[in-house]
């Protein structure tokens, strides 16, 4: 009889207990992976997890430029905003909302409902003459005088030097192909269901469009904007928590503080690097036209969010934080009543502050919301078409009946008169979420998530990237 030496059976227990760890892991790598989790407190399931899945085209080199703020390549691996980030907030009197220990990590994986649930406020998609927020007036605003044709009617002249702004507004080229689209266990069901899309390659915007971009095109055309037309735009009030008529503000006066800046104020120098704001689809749509570009569709939009993963919650990944930290600017707590600011904006970021997804595109969750070139309508993606679909047709397409009027100062008051009359306006599609976005009221930085506003009006938290 052959005798078993003491080596070969510790061999073949150690076989056998590779062999048992190999076949635990993949039939419970969940639990396993949420072990790790509890134990090194980081986000080590998401990033296995994503490594698991075949992304359906491979990730393109990032752009050179601010490569700094990107990821490695790797999840786990970040770098922290800039302390001149915080500092151009300082700069334009932005102060911060002090950070309450209680709320600061409670946002991580869950969020916890607090004992009474306040009312979730929302800017109101459909509005007419009854629901429009109270007109808040700010001392000193000057008065606005439309133009007799609507800017967004006239023929602009295209850009003298497109290289000029290709150098401030570098832009990536994605291959195209099949991804799934949509997200079967939303609650919202516009997001329903998740149907096959098919995409031909184009290019994207690494950043949003800033106002150093803005700026250009404003000196080139002299374009005036709706809410320079108009007189006033929306804003949220952290006070009492609506969104309010803000008499004066435009994209070169966002906070309201310099009705006499202009284009060229050192409002807009000092904010150069921050997503320009309070711009309709309609000025989103001239500044397109202008540079050469277009605004993404909303099946672009997404494929450039996913950033190659086959699916994936946020344009980073599946937890709201990698290693303890944020990933994007948006809502820490539950909206509108409780932000503990724990990602270090109260309103919108310089571009860039954050990490890039796996693409190089930056923002593409939080910051501002984005308009897409698509018309919305609710149940769109149960007829969306296969190939580069592009929303609902014109006649398919959500309106909204709104009376726009314009605000203007006559002997030392304000008047609100009708300024277009009553349009059926319609809704255009926003993607990407905002400073103002919250677990509780949607996500709206989540990848599949959808919002839409009349294109005729602006907000505080409503910018634009391009596309081309």
């Amino acid at each position: 009889m052959k005798r078993i030496s003491n080596s070969d059976g510790f061999l073949k227990l150690i076989v056998w207990s590779i062999l048992f760890l190999v076949v635990t892991l993949i039939v419970w790598h969940r639990v396993v992976f949420q072990l790790f989790d509890n134990f090194f407190g980081t986000s080590v399931s998401s990033v296995i997890e994503e490594r698991l899945k075949e992304p359906l085209s491979k990730p393109l080199e990032p752009p050179q430029k601010r490569n700094d703020f990107m990821l490695s390549g790797e999840d786990d691996s970040v770098t922290t905003p800039s302390e001149a980030a915080r500092a151009d907030l300082l700069r334009n009197n932005v102060h911060l909302q002090p950070v309450h220990s209680a709320t600061q990590n409670r946002y991580t994986n869950q969020y916890i409902v607090p004992n009474s649930e306040p009312e979730i406020v929302t800017r109101g998609a459909a509005l007419n003459r009854k629901e429009i927020p109270s007109l808040a007036i700010i001392d000193g605003a000057g008065s606005v005088q439309p133009e007799p044709k609507p800017e967004s009617e006239m023929v602009l002249p295209k850009i003298r030097n497109r290289s000029k702004l290709d150098e401030i507004a570098p832009m990536v080229t994605l291959s195209g192909g099949s991804f799934r689209m949509g997200n079967d266990t939303a609650i919202e069901r516009d997001q329903k269901p998740s149907h096959l899309v098919r995409i031909d390659a184009f290019r994207m915007d690494c950043y949003e469009v800033t106002n150093r971009q803005f700026q250009l095109f404003v000196q080139e055309t002299k374009y005036r904007t709706t809410a320079e037309q108009y007189g006033w735009s929306y804003v949220f009030d952290f006070e009492r928590k609506i969104w309010v008529r803000m008499v004066g503000v435009c994209w070169w006066n966002p906070s309201g503080k310099n009705p006499l800046g202009g284009a060229e104020s050192a409002t807009v120098i000092a904010m150069y690097d921050f997503p320009v704001v309070h711009v309709t689809w309609e000025d989103a749509q001239a500044f397109c036209n202008w540079s050469g570009k277009r605004l993404p569709s909303e099946a672009e939009w997404e494929y450039a969010a996913k950033g190659g993963f086959v699916d994936v919650l946020y344009p980073w990944g599946n937890r709201h934080q990698v290693n303890n930290r944020f990933m994007a600017n948006y809502w820490q707590g539950w909206y509108p009543n409780e932000n503990s600011v724990a990602d270090g904006f109260l309103l919108q970021s310089p571009v860039a502050s954050f990490p890039a997804n796996r693409y190089g595109l930056f923002d593409l969750g939080g910051n501002v919301w984005e308009w897409c070139g698509d018309r919305y309508r609710a149940d769109y993606y149960s007829r969306s078409a296969l190939d580069n679909p592009l929303g609902p047709s014109s006649e398919e397409g959500d309106t909204v009946s709104i009376t726009l009027s314009r605000i203007r100062k006559e002997n030392g008051r304000y008047v609100e008169e009708e300024y277009e009359g009553t349009k059926d306006i319609p809704f255009r599609v926003l993607r990407g979420g905002s400073f103002l976005s919250a677990e509780n009221s949607d996500a709206g930085y989540r990848t599949a998530a959808r919002g839409y506003q009349p294109q005729s009006l602006s907000f505080s938290d409503v910018g634009f990237r391009c596309a081309e």
